[in-house]
């Protein structure tokens, strides 16, 4: 006798992130209308009552970064932080390697990244907070950098390695900018 008919089927898992382009355009936008599910970034989403962790946010991400390329800068403060949220996807890729190829959602710089430099949440590679904090006090301006960087500390921010790393890369640009950022980071 086969027993196959009476037993459960398993359970169907959803998928932690929903792409636009996965469900019809009605689906998505009555389920966002009815608050069943929330934007991430772009046009990935997740259930309303799932709280949005690193892990979620680089994967909302992931189809935009390459296998060579890294998740940068701001964000990766988003990815780490939560905000700000980036308008475009900022990546980086090692010096002389080739760029990531063009899309509109997505810009990439050259960077030296040590392996310590370089996480990975949800398989995406994404920059340590320690380095995503340097970054932040190198390239933003101080004035929005000063808060962004106080909320990695909390995260495991190191401002006297990030000053240690910063005295390595004298001569080099931004990085008196980041001095500044990190010694008011630090009052």
């Amino acid at each position: 006798m086969n027993l196959a008919a009476y037993r459960p089927r398993p359970p169907v898992v959803p998928p932690l992130v929903v792409h636009r382009s996965a469900i019809p355009a009605s689906d998505w936008h009555g389920q966002l209308r009815d608050g069943a599910l929330r934007l991430v970034w772009g046009d990935v989403a997740v259930a309303a009552d799932v709280a949005l962790t690193p892990e979620l946010r680089a994967l909302a991400l992931a189809a935009l970064v390459p296998e060579r390329a890294v998740v940068g800068r701001g964000s990766a403060l988003w990815v780490h932080v939560g905000r700000p949220e980036p308008g475009r996807l900022e990546v980086l890729v090692g010096r002389g390697a080739r760029h990531t190829a063009p899309h509109p959602l997505r810009v990439s710089a050259e960077a030296d990244l040590a392996p310590d430099d370089v996480v990975r949440l949800a398989g995406v590679r994404v920059t340590s907070v320690q380095r995503t904090g340097t970054d932040v006090a190198r390239w933003l301006p101080t004035r929005e950098a000063v808060a962004l960087v106080t909320d990695l500390v909390p995260l495991g921010f190191d401002l006297d390695l990030a000053r240690t790393e910063l005295d390595r890369l004298r001569g080099q640009r931004h990085v008196r900018t980041a001095q500044r950022t990190l010694a008011l980071v630090g009052r």
